[in-house]
């Protein structure tokens, strides 16, 4: 039986929201990110202090916000607290959105902000804890079909198949290099099947072309998912689709959008 998150299955995926001109990880660039024609989200989450989950990416909060220390020194409400927008520059340099009320989201806020969206849920740090109050989260909130779970870390993304079975995978980091060493070998011929449901990947690493024709078609044969990060430009975006990958993610989706239009 297909997982909820692929039906139906989403194209374009948003990075940090996916509007570049609004304070990143904030309810109105998720909105916009959306509204501009985002079928679902990526986001990173972490811990606070009181283990809440927080849609949050940096560790270090002093680039972004002002304040020394790290998102784990911190609760949940005071990390609400901090102004999202206090270092954001705009094109002149300046810092328009200052004071203006961006805040960050718990998960659970996020998930009850947008009810109807999904997410591709990025696990930030290798910690069981992190793990259970995630799944904890996705259970309360209902959210089991509209996520797609991934995390750079094998020891994560096997034990949230044990707690969120029915909910969509990725590949690791180490998975990502593993299935592009059988590619390369041959030896993929031999696996039959993934626990993962998607590749997400970006179009290289280091000199190794991910994203190409080969290995996608080997991975669409498995049953496996091909989205590939980060579309810079035009070009790059024509060649991570004649591909064969099946999503493209953008911190710019008002740009991704355009390219698939022309």
């Amino acid at each position: 039986m297909e997982k909820g998150f692929f039906s139906p299955e989403p194209v374009i995926f948003s990075a940090m929201g996916g509007i570049k001109t609004l304070p990143p990880e904030t309810p109105d660039n998720f909105k916009g990110g959306f509204e501009s024609g985002a079928d679902a989200a990526c986001i990173n989450v972490q811990l606070s202090k009181d283990n809440i989950v927080m849609v949050m990416t940096p560790e270090n909060l002093e680039p972004v916000c002002g304040v020394a220390g790290k998102v784990s020194d911190f609760n949940a409400c005071e990390l609400k607290q901090m102004d999202a927008g206090y270092m954001f520059r705009d094109e002149d340099g300046e810092f328009p959105f200052r004071g203006k009320g961006y805040a960050f989201m718990t998960l659970k806020e996020l998930f009850e902000t947008f009810p109807e969206n999904k997410f591709s849920v990025n696990l930030l740090h290798k910690d069981d804890n992190l793990v259970r109050a995630y799944a904890e989260t996705v259970k309360k909130c209902g959210a089991e079909g509209r996520i797609l779970t991934s995390s750079m870390y094998s020891r994560n993304m096997k034990f949230i198949r044990e707690l969120l079975p029915e909910c969509a995978t990725a590949f690791s980091l180490p998975g990502i290099i593993g299935v592009y060493a059988l590619f390369k070998s041959g030896l993929i011929f031999f696996k039959k099947s993934f626990a993962a449901d998607t590749l997400q990947t970006p179009e290289a690493i280091g000199v190794s072309y991910i994203s190409n024709n080969g290995l996608i078609r080997e991975m669409h044969k498995r049953g496996v998912k091909v989205y590939v990060w980060y579309i810079k430009d035009k070009e790059q975006y024509i060649r991570v689709r004649e591909s064969g990958a099946d999503g493209y993610m953008s911190d710019d989706i008002p740009m991704l959008k355009s390219f698939m239009a022309g």
